[in-house]
């Protein structure tokens, strides 16, 4: 896509900053960033608010980059969510802590699973020793996790490609109002 994802344009900001921004705005407090380690531009997030976190071998998976993060949780449960995932709404936040309980709290969106997933801080130990082999499914699966339906199509919405890349900036321009 040119130049790293994550740094991609989106709106008037980018993907990372726009996935952050919601996560703030829908009370999230602080928002822990795991990027790689040669990624210069993270170091301008951090603030009060964001706290940055670098992942040594980031080839190891999303799991390994939510490991990072971890040891820095502090509340009795965490949102994760990857960066490139900028449409979820600050609402879907606030109504999937409305449904905070003993599990996995997961929205979907016409049925489907999505993003962010909210997860009690006592699955902490459970997801260090889970092996790296091991998809993170098996264990929200094993924890009970809660379906929350949303109105909210962006908690789908990850942008892996150019194609879909292109499609949320396109339902990114035809949501914004009109001057």
């Amino acid at each position: 896509m040119g130049k790293p994802k994550l740094h991609l344009p989106f709106g008037e900001s980018t993907l990372l900053r726009t996935t952050v921004a919601a996560a703030l705005a829908g009370g999230c407090c602080p928002v822990i960033v795991v990027g790689r380690s040669d990624d210069e531009n993270l170091d301008e997030l951090a603030s009060g608010r964001i706290i940055v976190v670098r992942n040594k071998d980031p080839l190891r998976g999303m799991l390994s980059s939510l490991r990072e993060g971890l040891a820095l949780v502090r509340g009795e449960g965490f949102f994760f969510i990857p960066g490139d995932m900028p449409m979820v709404a600050a609402t879907t936040y606030e109504l999937l802590g409305g449904h905070f309980g003993a599990g996995p709290v997961i929205p979907t969106y016409s049925g489907r699973r999505g993003h962010p997933v909210l997860m009690p801080s006592s699955l902490i130990p459970a997801l260090l020793a889970l092996p790296q082999d091991l998809p993170l499914k098996v264990l929200i699966e094993a924890s009970g996790p809660l379906f929350v339906e949303t109105e909210d199509p962006g908690v789908l919405r990850d942008i892996d490609d150019p194609e879909s890349y292109k499609a949320s900036i396109l339902a990114l321009s035809a949501a914004s109002p009109r001057a």
